[in-house]
């Protein structure tokens, strides 16, 4: 058996695990991460690839903070990572639409901008409701359909590819030193004398810090450790058109244009356990949806469909935990990892290095949850 030493171990190599992990090696620490592969229920294969701000939040003003944040360190970070790596991850940041579907969908909207305004300490939300004419000056491409009364629009959101973004990130910790170990599931984890020792089937690994970070494996990895945390899937499935010129130059929630050309849909919402199968009746769900948006879409061509499970929390805002037991020992999950990735970059290695908790950190922590027995 292989034995590995580091300053940290980070157990998950998707986009949350890769972000923190790149953000430790440049502050040069030793960094080990290990991950499972594309045999696990990575989010990243089917995240949608998008920047968001609008919507997000309510119940919770530290993550609208935390979430505006990240938008604003977007553009440098995708600099940056291009900078360092030669890759592409197609990053821009147009700023983004929500459609209002009918009568009760324009109320909803103006319902919930509301309600984010008022739980603003400055009253305030840097998002805005446009009726149907200034919406169709903004997709003069697309003829929208009747029952489309207007739309949501932020200046603060964007999309990427979340798929070369990963690949990025990877390729960034290997040049910046850092290792990464794929396919390696873990087996056992241990806390002996201030040391965390994990076991895979071919090495061990071990190091005074872990981080758990592998998205829906976080909860049996917790509970190695006798930390309980409370994440279930929710499944949702994507369909990628044929290419076509450009005819969408803001990405909408549950529609983008990618650089290549392809039309993505999705934004559906199943709960059905650990399942990825495609169903046609959800596949249908999300073209009619599409259609019903945009009628000339009718004509479009699907090449493909795919289904993908994102980790959800109780109340679907992100958990960043600190072992008392074992100190040293941190979870992390959220289903924004694509949008949170230059905080996850910054803020959270800066965390677990100094551990100086960030601003308003209490908020995420998972004691908010009462979980029995966890400390």
């Amino acid at each position: 058996m292989s034995v590995h030493t580091a300053d940290v171990i980070v157990i998950g190599g998707g986009n949350i695990g890769s972000a923190v992990a790149y953000g430790l090696v440049e502050q040069g620490v030793s960094v080990a991460v290990i991950d499972e592969g594309d045999i696990a229920l990575r989010s990243a294969r089917g995240n949608f690839g998008l920047v968001w701000f609008q919507g997000k939040g309510i119940g919770m003003q530290r993550y609208v903070e935390w979430c505006l944040e990240a938008t604003e360190k977007w553009p440098a970070f995708a600099d940056m990572l291009e900078d360092k790596t030669g890759l592409a991850i197609n990053y821009l940041k147009p700023g983004g639409l929500e459609l209002c579907y009918g009568q009760a969908g324009y109320a909803g909207h103006e319902q919930e901008l509301d309600q984010l305004r008022r739980q603003s300490d400055s009253g305030e939300y840097d998002c805005e409701l446009i009726d149907r004419t200034e919406l169709q000056a903004l997709v003069p491409r697309m003829k929208l359909g009747p029952n489309i009364l207007g739309a949501t629009f932020s200046p603060h959101d964007g999309h990427v590819n979340s798929l070369f973004l990963l690949r990025a990130m990877h390729k960034a910790i290997r040049l910046a030193g850092g290792r990464y170990f794929p396919g390696h599931a873990v087996t056992d984890i241990r806390h002996r004398g201030g040391v965390f020792t994990v076991e895979t089937r071919s090495d061990r690994f071990s190091a005074p810090k872990l981080i758990l970070a592998a998205g829906l494996g976080v909860p049996p990895l917790a509970a190695m450790l006798d930390i309980k945390i409370p994440v279930r899937p929710e499944r949702g499935q994507i369909l990628v058109t044929e290419r076509l010129h450009p005819v969408l130059p803001y990405p909408l929630s549950g529609m983008r244009q990618t650089a290549e050309g392809s039309l993505l849909f999705g934004a559906s919402n199943e709960q059905v356990g650990c399942n990825t199968t495609v169903t046609t009746g959800v596949i249908r769900q999300v073209a009619s949806r599409a259609v019903e948006a945009f009628p000339c879409l009718s004509t479009v061509r699907i090449l493909r469909s795919w289904g993908a499970l994102r980790p959800l929390t109780p109340d679907e805002f992100p958990i960043y935990h600190e072992s008392k037991t074992y100190p040293g020992a941190f979870a992390l999950t959220s289903h924004s990892g694509v949008s949170l990735a230059p905080l996850y970059a910054t803020h959270i290695p800066h965390w677990i290095v100094s551990g100086e908790k960030p601003r308003g950190f209490d908020a995420f922590d998972l004691r908010r949850f009462h979980v029995p027995g966890n400390t």
